[in-house]
């Protein structure tokens, strides 16, 4: 039984459908009141803004005949205004008249003169379908192994209209292709790169949703039939599921000299689905396209045409090709079923994934490009923690808290959800550790600056030559040596002007890269002059100590 807050429900679902799944199905009695629906009718489950219609959709998957029973859903998406709704209501047709023992199976299509209704569908540019359509009615067939089967048809709004956005086109197609066991993806004339570009974005944008639980190397998405409408090179591939099959392996082939962003989008929708197929289908027939008087009936439709839609209609929905329902290998009844609606829709309600633009690899791009900014702001923030202290911390110190900061960052990257190949994300990773490495550099020298003795060195020596400087050429002033003590009143004046440089650079902390080149120098300079001063003050202190014993 469904839990019957909606609200506490969808929550723990969006993190993990499966969870949500078992937990629902254990849960304790609820409010079993369910809304009254028609019977074989069309029904929205999910509306224009992507929002489940719960109360409906509870109503077709908690039917006592379909709760406990393993599920076949048939969805059909597109392109808008391109039949898939027209198709849908010819598999409708189909489940409908074989649902009666005493009807001829051969026969479904009818004599030609009855309309063809259903799922709303109309001629013309507008658009008609919006949202999530599913029909009321189950269909129950049997599989070959002998398991009783609940067969639901699944209606999708049309991608690329004119009212909608890229984020509710890949929403729409995302559930489809999430919830569906048989994904029908209906293209026009044939596969175009454009047609597996979207393709590879809406499964991409289903990846962000799914649990990623699924086992190495197994494909997360059951089944996907390509339907080529009005297909016209009869000469290189023929109608129907073997020119179909032909024409498919030769759109999807990987070739050693094709350009690397094609051959990723091959491998991506390999990846994602179990067995892809393809049916080619003639054009329908000026009457169907032309008559404002079409209302579907076959007598209306170009001979060719019927043969073929027939083939197709019961090839996908033969019994051995049927595809129950799994996710993680779990085979879905109607109760999970509708547990993986509530979970799957509050995941792209809440607006926490990226936004799908029209070009994948740049929206992949900027994901990732994100993720790897926030790491590297919470390495930085990290490392300000860490050496916020006056107090210089040794080395041993230092290194510990730089590991901190990286596995805080580290794990900030890897945890925020990404689009793309992990070839893309493993390039940003590459160039957050180059970022950190640099940033290391720059904390670790401001530590040791903290040093007094280390830090002190140059200012020291600087104010000893400014020092050594003033008086030397002051004493030179008093023996009438001008030009010697300018050159020593000249020393002092480098000495100090080599001193402001060091208080600017260290004020400004070692940020202005043309001052820090310069001030680098001076230290080195001056590290050296120290070294020559302690060896000296050594030596002196040696030949004391030399003297003094050789008189004792």
């Amino acid at each position: 039984k469904m839990a019957a807050d909606s609200a506490a429900t969808a929550a723990p679902a969006a993190s993990s459908p499966a969870a949500a799944a078992r937990a629902e199905g254990a849960g304790e009695d609820s409010d079993t009141s369910v809304v009254d629906i028609p019977r074989g009718a069309p029904i929205q489950v999910v509306d224009n803004d992507g929002l489940l219609v719960e109360d409906k959709l509870q109503a077709i998957l908690t039917d006592e005949a379909l709760c406990d029973k393993k599920v076949v859903l048939v969805s059909v998406a597109g392109a808008f205004r391109k039949g898939k709704s027209f198709f849908l209501d010819f598999l409708l047709r189909y489940l409908k008249h074989t649902d009666v023992p005493e009807n001829d199976a051969s026969d479904w299509l009818g004599p030609g003169t009855e309309a063809l209704t259903g799922f709303s569908w109309r001629g013309g540019k507008e658009r008609e379908t919006t949202g999530i359509w599913m029909w009321s009615q189950p269909f129950y067939r049997t599989l070959p192994n002998g398991d009783e089967v609940a067969v639901l048809l699944m209606d999708t709004q049309g991608t690329f209209d004119n009212e909608t956005s890229m984020k509710g086109n890949c929403t729409v197609f995302a559930l489809s292709t999430l919830l569906s066991s048989v994904q029908v993806y209906n293209v026009m004339q044939a596969v175009q790169e454009d047609d597996l570009q979207h393709l590879h974005l809406f499964t991409e944008y289903s990846l962000q949703a799914y649990e990623g639980g699924h086992a190495q190397g197994v494909p997360p998405f059951q089944k996907l039939t390509f339907l080529v409408r009005d297909w016209s090179h009869r000469d290189s591939h023929d109608w129907g599921a073997e020119g179909g099959r032909a024409y498919l392996q030769s759109v999807l082939a990987q070739k050693p000299d094709q350009h690397p962003e094609l051959r990723q989008v091959r491998e991506h929708i390999h990846r994602c689905f179990e067995k892809i197929e393809c049916h080619l289908m003639p054009h329908p027939g000026f009457g169907a396209t032309e008559d404002p008087s079409f209302d579907g009936r076959t007598s209306m439709l170009r001979a060719e045409f019927l043969p073929v839609l027939k083939a197709a209609v019961e090839d996908i929905l033969a019994p051995e090709n049927l595809v129950v329902k799994k996710v993680n290998e779990e085979e879905l009844t109607g109760t999970s079923l509708l547990c993986y609606f509530k979970s799957y829709t509050a995941i792209y309600a809440a607006s926490d994934l990226p936004e799908p633009k029209t070009v994948v690899n740049a929206t992949a791009e900027a994901n990732n490009a994100a993720a790897k900014a926030e790491a590297f702001k919470q390495y930085t923030r990290t490392m300000e923690r860490q050496c916020s202290t006056k107090r210089m911390l040794s080395d041993d110190q230092f290194e510990k808290a730089h590991q901190a900061a990286v596995e805080a960052a580290m794990a900030a990257f890897n945890k925020t959800k990404k689009m793309g190949s992990k070839e893309l994300t493993g390039r940003f990773k590459d160039t957050l550790t180059s970022e950190i490495q640099d940033s290391h550099k720059f904390f670790m020298q401001n530590n040791r600056l903290k040093n007094m003795l280390g830090a002190f060195k140059t200012p020291i020596v600087l104010t000893l030559a400014m020092v050594v400087g003033v008086v030397a050429g002051w004493f030179s002033n008093r023996l009438w040596l001008a030009s010697v003590a300018s050159l020593w009143y000249n020393f002092a004046l480098v000495a100090l002007t080599c001193f402001l440089m060091w208080i600017i650079n260290v004020a400004q902390e070692c940020r202005w890269d043309v001052l820090n080149t310069a001030v680098t120098a001076i230290d080195s300079v001056s590290e050296r002059v120290w070294d020559q001063i302690k060896a000296q003050s050594a030596a002196q202190a040696l030949l004391a100590s030399a003297a003094k014993a050789k008189v004792e």
